[in-house]
């Protein structure tokens, strides 16, 4: 049977990341939406409608990405916590 091993502060490391990473895609989804407001300057209801279409589109694939990220992020967090958990819980303190 192969060897499964885990790298808990490695995950971690990464869930930190994801989490740092998520938070940045739900600031551009925000800027996007205030953004929208905007779309009346373009002067013509066609192209003033389309552009909001677009920029409402976009906002909420990046909220949805977001979310998504966010989620990762703390499955890996929780991976880390649940590996540390398991390798404490086996190899007592003291014992190799």
């Amino acid at each position: 049977m192969p060897r499964i091993e885990a790298q808990p502060a490695a995950l971690s490391g990464a869930g930190g990341r994801q989490a740092d990473l998520a938070g940045r895609i739900g600031e551009l989804s925000g800027r996007l939406a205030s953004a929208s407001s905007a779309s009346g300057a373009a002067g013509e209801p066609g192209a003033s409608e389309a552009i909001s279409g677009f920029l409402s589109s976009w906002q909420a694939s990046l909220a949805l990405l977001s979310d998504s990220v966010a989620g990762l992020g703390s499955n890996l967090t929780a991976a880390s916590g649940a590996y540390s958990g398991t390798d404490e819980g086996a190899i007592p303190a003291g014992r190799p």
